[in-house]
């Protein structure tokens, strides 16, 4: 903000006497900063120009008077025309100088022959008019030296100089500035005296009207300010106490309407509040309750009879027909009677001379009419109209809350109806869910128990086969032809594939059952994954794979089941050389996490494993203390809508290059269980046509809490 801003901020906070004040300094402020620069401006150039148009006929009448001195070289009548100028009081000195600039005569007699060479005399030896400086003495006096040649025959024969002080008129200019100064001095003092009595007498009021407000703001509708004064200031005092007392009326209707949301209640309580403050003998309230053009009496107080009651008003017919028509306030009359038949009826029944009539408004459509009636002559006047308006919108917001209150009590007699209905629906569907769970988890433990027995009976078959399978190839029964071979390899091939089925089945069966046990202890990652790298090298060789370690430098200490660590591993990394094309890459990294935040998935060294896109991919949070691995491949991929679907139990990932299925579809959900049940988390990232990278991670020995027994269900 600004300096000016700043200032104006200040100026808007300070009240209203100091902002007068404030005024008023201002004003004399700018005043004296006009006029008396100007003034003493002018006085100081009308006393300066005085005293060098005087010093210029002084040094005239001087030169003038040397003459006839300096002709005849008559230095004892110079000695006396130079004394008689030097005696003059504002004459400091006068002198008499040849053409060379030589002093012949001065007052001073110590000063005669002394050469000057100044350029107010080189001037008066030059010109033949005469000339001024302004000079100051060594003791700080200002002095106005003039210069005038003295003329022989039109001929300069010599100089003639005197020096005249001006610090009279120094001294004049000061005392001047120093009245002017003192006069506005007395006109602040008595400007600021003057602004506080004017501002007291027309701040008390505005104090009294700001204590009323106050009064107001704290719920006190009772106060009202005296009327003191016949001016501006009292008329806004008469207005401030209409509008308290409007203030106290309305919120006393409004205190009684809000009292109840009873719709008859409310409309008797309008029109009795209407007959009081329109000072009328009769009022009443047409209301319509229902989708029809008509309306019908809902309330009225001080009738004579039903003949009121039974009136029915019509939009467009009479004046009471107008007003619910047009939505704007009528009278009756003037401007003229009523013409309407059953309008006039009513009014000659009760005796009514004159009615005012207000629309109610209702959602931008008037839906009844609140009316005041006199049985004496005289029209209402403005206020009495601008009342009955007033209680008119208030009829509207007390109606709109009482209808509003009525469809909530509905409403909430058929919520209520409809959520005991839909509690009783709930609760007999979940008595059919509990049982329909139970019947779920007897079935789930019978299919864990049959497929544990059945895998347990498997075995025992598929050892024999593979056992006899092996002794044919072998030539333990005979010589083995290629076309047997080949077909024993066959036989070889698909046993091992149902052992592994049978196998994965166990593991995912004592997982389902939570029989599992991890006997986890600490062991060296680094070591496990060297010895699986081994293990499936001659795979990679066979499909022409390159399967690459980044080990690192230090050994990754984990908590883990060493045979089940090498099964996550053997699982993950078989999966990867079975959908890697031949000339293809396989990559195990690992990293330790040391932070919430890292560099990215990869290499050890910091770089991206091969096949993978650019870019560092989500992390799960809170890694602090685990370490990392990656299973990165350069193989077809996995298609987007697959990659979700991956760990679930039997998927097996299509796609264009995928002919037919390879595995059981267990290995992803097997691996996954072991890892989470380590504690850990496993991910993958895929990207079609570069490849895949799983990523799982295990918490190191460091960060691990085993328990007593030394192993984790």
């Amino acid at each position: 903000m600004s300096l000016f801003g700043a200032l104006a901020s200040r100026y808007r906070c300070r009240r209203l006497q100091t902002r007068f004040a404030l005024h008023v300094i201002l004003l004399v402020a700018v005043l004296f900063a006009l006029v008396i620069p100007a003034v003493l401006l002018i006085q100081e150039s009308v006393i300066l120009g005085t005293a060098r148009d005087q010093g210029l006929r002084l040094v005239n009448i001087f030169a003038f008077a040397s003459v006839q001195a300096v002709v005849a070289d008559d230095f004892l009548a110079l000695r006396q025309t130079v004394n008689s100028l030097g005696r003059e009081r504002d004459v400091r000195y006068a002198m008499v100088l040849d053409l060379d600039g030589r002093v012949l005569i001065h007052s001073r007699v110590n000063e005669t022959g002394r050469l000057y060479s100044d350029p107010l005399t080189r001037h008066a030896l030059a010109v033949s008019t005469p000339a001024y400086q302004e000079t100051h003495t060594r003791q700080g006096e200002v002095l106005y030296d003039f210069a005038a040649p003295v003329l022989v025959l039109n001929q300069r024969r010599a100089v003639a100089r005197i020096g005249i002080s001006i610090a009279d008129d120094l001294a004049l200019i000061r005392r001047t500035k120093n009245t002017i100064l003192g006069l506005g001095l007395v006109t602040l003092v008595g400007g600021l005296v003057w602004a506080q009595a004017q501002t007291r007498r027309l701040t008390r009021p505005i104090r009294a009207l700001v204590g009323g407000a106050a009064a107001l703001a704290r719920g006190n509708l009772a106060h009202r300010i005296p009327v003191t004064r016949h001016d501006e200031i009292g008329e806004l005092a008469g207005a401030f106490n209409q509008m308290a007392e409007s203030l106290r009326v309305r919120f006393e209707i409004d205190r009684e309407l809000s009292s109840t949301l009873n719709l008859e209640t409310v409309l008797e309580t309008l029109v009795r509040h209407a007959e009081r403050l329109c000072s009328a003998d009769l009022a009443f309230l047409a209301y319509r309750d229902r989708d029809t053009p008509a309306v019908k009496i809902a309330a009225c107080a001080g009738t004579r009879g039903a003949a009121i009651r039974n009136w029915t008003i019509r939009p467009g017919e009479g004046a009471a027909g107008r007003v619910l028509a047009a939505g704007r306030v009528a009278t009756i009359p003037p401007p003229a009677p009523t013409t309407e038949p059953e309008e006039a009826r009513v009014m000659a029944e009760e005796g009514l001379r004159t009615v005012a009539l207000a629309p109610i408004r209702l959602q931008q459509s008037c839906v009844g009419v609140l009316a005041a009636g006199r049985r004496t002559h005289g029209a209402f006047g403005a206020e009495a109209v601008e009342t009955l308006q007033r209680l008119g919108d208030q009829a509207a917001v007390a109606i709109s809350n009482a209808l509003a209150y009525r469809e909530i009590a509905l409403l909430n007699r058929t919520l209520e109806a409809r959520v005991a209905e839909r509690t009783r629906q709930l609760s007999e569907a979940n008595a059919a869910l509990e049982v329909s769970h139970r019947k779920l988890q007897e079935l789930d433990q019978l299919k864990s128990d049959f497929v544990s027995n059945v895998s347990h009976e498997l075995r025992t078959p598929l050892t024999a086969i593979r056992m006899s399978v092996d002794n044919l190839l072998d030539g333990v029964v005979g010589e083995v032809t290629p076309t047997l071979q080949r077909y024993l390899t066959k036989v070889q091939n698909n046993t091992d594939r149902l052992v592994r089925l049978i196998g994965d089945l166990l593991d995912l069966s004592r997982i389902e059952a939570g029989r599992i046990e991890l006997h986890r202890t600490t062991v060296d990652l680094t070591e496990i994954i060297q010895e699986v790298a081994d293990s499936l090298r001659p795979m990679a060789l066979e499909k022409g794979l390159e399967l690459s370690l980044l080990p690192s430098p230090e050994p990754f200490l984990v908590f883990a089941d060493r045979d089940k660590l090498q099964q996550i591993l053997i699982n993950l990394t078989a999966n990867a050389l079975k959908f890697t094309p031949s000339g293809g890459s396989v990559n195990i990294s690992t990293r330790a996490h040391t932070s919430d935040d890292g560099p990215p998935v990869g290499r050890s060294d910091g770089t991206e494993a091969p096949g993978m896109p650019n870019g560092r991919p989500a992390e799960p949070p809170n890694l602090r203390g685990f370490v990392e691995v990656s299973v990165a491949d350069t193989g077809e991929g996995i298609p987007p809508g697959q990659l979700d679907a991956i760990f679930d139990k039997f998927h097996q990932v299509r796609g264009e290059n995928r002919s037919k299925a390879q595995g059981t579809g267990l290995g992803l959900t097997i691996a996954k269980s072991l890892i989470e049940l380590h504690g850990g988390q496993i991910r993958a990232e895929s990207e079609p046509g570069k490849g895949s990278r799983f990523i799982f991670t295990l918490p190191t020995a460091a960060a691990a809490v085993p328990d007593d027994r030394g192993s984790e269900p």
